[in-house]
């Protein structure tokens, strides 16, 4: 599973939200509400990469459900228009672009910048989102599942072993050291 996106160059966030002022009636004056909201150029280049991402995922497969528990790598070459930007302000908004359409919430995204080059004719980035090989504390699926298969011949497998279902979650116990080893594993005996 691998989703690839050739979008726009993401508005930055210094230019992403403004800041939405309220009439305070003791000042007499507006002033900041504390709220922020996404600037004009902003709501263009979002709507821009929802398009264009729409169009794109119609020609490749991939698993949005999968992304409801799983976490996934978003890989991006960026070609900035010039030098002097910074990749880290772009991905707020491209992230909230693809949220509900790619994924299901970008908490479970971990961006990757590759490379970053510069054209100042076709400013663009190309976004290759996969699965993540981890799954929980574990190194892959096959590792997750060797570590299962242990848990089974174990007293506490039975009873939904809590360890288990927190080392699935991605939880650090100390129960489980660095071996993999449970330390509260006791060998289930079949009468």
């Amino acid at each position: 599973m691998r989703l690839n996106l050739t979008l726009p160059v993401p508005t930055s966030l210094n230019e992403l939200y403004i800041n939405e002022y309220s009439w305070n009636p003791k000042k007499k004056m507006r002033v900041p509400s504390g709220r922020r909201i996404l600037s004009k150029e902003g709501e263009k280049c979002k709507e821009e990469i929802i398009e264009l991402t729409k169009e794109q995922m119609k020609d490749q497969e991939w698993n949005y459900d999968f992304t409801v528990d799983g976490y996934i790598y978003m890989d991006t070459v960026i070609y900035f228009s010039r030098k002097g930007r910074d990749d880290n302000n772009i991905y707020k908004l491209l992230c909230d672009s693809l949220e509900k359409l790619v994924y299901e919430n970008d908490s479970r995204v971990l961006i990757r910048t590759q490379k970053i080059l510069y054209d100042t004719v076709n400013p663009h980035i190309e976004v290759t989102l996969k699965p993540v090989d981890y799954k929980g504390i574990f190194k892959n699926e096959i590792h997750m599942n060797e570590f299962e298969d242990n848990c089974k011949t174990c007293k506490r497998y039975v009873r939904n072993c809590s360890i288990l279902n927190k080392a699935k979650e991605g939880r650090i116990q100390e129960e489980i050291d660095e071996e993999f080893v449970c330390s509260k594993f006791s060998l289930k005996i079949n009468n």
